[in-house]
């Protein structure tokens, strides 16, 4: 985000969103603040993001509606304290072709400012600064002490400066092509890109790729090999760039050589990203920003919370294999108890042929009169030997009463986990904000069954005892897949173990049909049948492709899919999300090698 982007930003701030008076502030993240602003006409939340991957000032809906005030964060409790009752009354960039943004509070727009708020997006140095009328730091982001670095310290209690000044050439509208030239040729840099950025200030490497592309130009080519009609072209497109910082007459768009956005018009539009197939484009800066940063951070968010919830999956499914293997030992060890009885038997009966001091004794069987070897203790009588068979018995009998019922849940357990794993593992790429919505169901479920800690700062710990609050039907709804069956009846596929838990017990109607692979952890699908119709075997071949395709079986050929009525689905009482008993059914074969991309999608695929 270089400093022609944050002149696009202060512009439409300006024009929009000034005077705006601030309604909550809220820090979600360690990186992130959202403030909540309404003018006259419109209302909205401004984000100013510090993160040093995709620092950044938005304004649009936050992620997953309005955020909870709820958080762990001194700075966003400072903010919120601080500029109580406040209002923005000015946007400026203090200081020419540099990457900071001012932000002027007070209590009325006629009033002069009584607070400043500076956003320094500067890559790894981003921060935010909160500063009274005489430039006294109140709050920041975080301290910029001695230890980070020497050329500026900036504490709360200090006195807040600006960063310094960037190298370079000042870039002027009045500059001649020839001095421009000359300014650029003396970097001595080998590629045309890094040449532009070393020469003038308020150059950055989208700017420069997008300026010499638009030219007709390469990046990479040498300076010192280009022709006068080259120079001359790249030239025409630098003072457009100029007369547009001038004029701000700024266009949001896209550039397809890098797939960024442009707030030049790049030479494509920029098509907002949405849970439904749309192609709406940007029609604002702010809110072309806020899509594509949302998409850089929950891109980010994905792929980090994804690969902890699969290490804590395989780390849980390990351990409850671990569980199963020793409960099914035990249960086969107990399993000689009937034979231990019968050997005391046989020594009892036998008492009068034991002779002192042997160390075994072999003794026809009641039944079969097959000789049976008995260890004897040399040291013991018979009866002494029988007594402690007839007491190890006992012990295995009860045993195998007492570990039955915990191999019957760790089996359970096992069954829950195979299914949050290939939960996960359809959940392997982020395209929509459904994506991290549903990987975000999982790691909640997983933090109510204890396999996970809470990994938000600040959430309290999940409890047994602390009654759960049920999430919006609505909400899980939306995030589900959706298909059309041949005759156009809407076909709803889980993403995760809530979901299917909603789509069996709370979604489905006595009209519909419920699908999932027999006996194999995977989605579960409802065909949804309007009330009087009747699905086709087109449809039910159609929902049993898709059952037997999100399954653990993908990729396998033809699989065994069970359907049913919802009525014949029973809940297990206590029993994990998702996880039911079928009372009736019917098998089809699905074909869980069918892709479903080249299916008819109503929302996601």
């Amino acid at each position: 985000m270089d400093y022609t982007v944050l002149k696009a930003v202060c512009s439409e701030l300006s024009t929009t969103w000034t005077p705006a008076k601030m309604e909550k502030i809220v820090q979600p993240d360690r990186f992130t603040l959202l403030i909540a602003i309404r003018t006259l006409e419109e209302s909205g939340w401004l984000r100013l993001c510090w993160n040093p991957a995709c620092a950044h000032v938005s304004v649009g809906d936050p992620p997953g509606g309005a955020p909870s005030i709820a958080e762990a964060f001194s700075f966003g409790e400072q903010l919120r304290h601080l500029l109580k009752g406040l209002a923005i009354i000015e946007v400026r960039i203090p200081q020419e072709l540099e990457r900071v943004i001012e932000l002027r509070l007070g209590a009325r727009p006629s009033d002069p400012p009584s607070k400043h708020l500076f956003v320094e997006i500067m890559g790894r140095y981003s921060n935010v600064f909160l500063t009274n009328a005489d430039m006294g730091v109140l709050a920041c982001a975080y301290q910029v002490g001695s230890k980070m670095t020497s050329v500026r310290m900036v504490q709360v209690g200090g006195t807040y400066r600006m960063p310094p000044a960037a190298q370079g050439s000042f870039p002027s509208i009045s500059m001649g092509m020839a001095e421009w030239k000359l300014i650029t040729r003396a970097t001595q840099e080998d590629k045309l890109q890094n040449s532009l950025i070393q020469a003038f200030r308020g150059v950055g490497p989208g700017l420069a790729v997008e300026l010499i592309s638009r030219s007709g130009l390469s990046p990479s080519m040498d300076p010192a090999a280009m022709t006068e009609d080259e120079w001359f072209s790249l030239h025409v497109v630098w003072l457009d760039w100029l007369r547009v910082l001038e004029e701000s007459t700024f266009k949001p768009g896209l550039v397809r050589s890098t797939g960024s956005y442009s707030v030049l018009g790049g030479d494509g539009p920029y098509i907002l990203s949405t849970d439904q197939d749309s192609e709406d484009a940007a029609t604002g800066i702010l809110a072309m920003l806020d899509d594509y940063y949302t998409r850089v951070y929950e891109t980010e968010k994905f792929q980090q919370l994804r690969q902890q919830l699969v290490a804590k999956v395989s780390a849980a499914t390990k351990k409850a294999q671990s569980k199963v293997n020793l409960f099914e030992d035990q249960i086969k060890a107990s399993m000689e108890y009937s034979k231990i009885s019968k050997m005391a038997d046989l020594l009892m009966a036998n008492l009068h042929v034991c002779e002192p001091g042997a160390l075994s004794i072999t003794l026809p069987d009641f039944e079969t009169e097959e000789p049976t070897t008995i260890a004897l203790d040399p040291r013991q009588t018979a009866l002494v030997t029988a007594q402690k068979l007839y007491k190890r018995s006992q012990k295995l009998k009860k045993s195998e009463k007492a570990v039955a019922p915990l191999l019957a849940e760790a089996r359970d357990e096992l069954t829950y986990l195979s299914q949050v794993e290939v939960s996960l593992q359809q959940l392997d790429r982020y395209t929509r904000s459904t994506d991290l919505r549903s990987l975000e169901e999982v790691r909640d479920e997983l933090v109510e069954g204890a396999y996970l800690k809470p990994i938000i700062a600040g959430t309290p710990p999940p409890s047994s005892k602390r009654k759960k609050k049920s999430s919006p039907l609505d909400n899980f709804a939306a995030n589900m897949r959706r298909f059309t069956s041949p005759s156009g009846y809407e076909v709803l596929v889980g993403r995760n173990n809530r979901q299917n838990d909603v789509l069996a017990n709370r979604v489905a109607t006595e009209y519909d049909l419920w699908f999932h692979a027999r006996n194999i952890p995977g989605s579960h699908t409802v065909l949804r049948v309007p009330p009087g119709q009747t699905a086709t075997d087109e449809d039910l071949q159609f929902s049993a492709d898709l059952a037997a395709y999100f399954s653990k079986a993908r990729g396998s050929g033809k699989v065994p899919v069970s359907y049913t009525s919802p009525k014949y689905l029973q809940k297990l009482k206590g029993g994990k999300p998702g996880m039911v008993k079928v009372e009736k059914e019917t098998v089809l074969l699905g074909r869980a090698s069918d892709s479903p991309e080249g299916r008819q999608l109503l929302a996601t695929a």
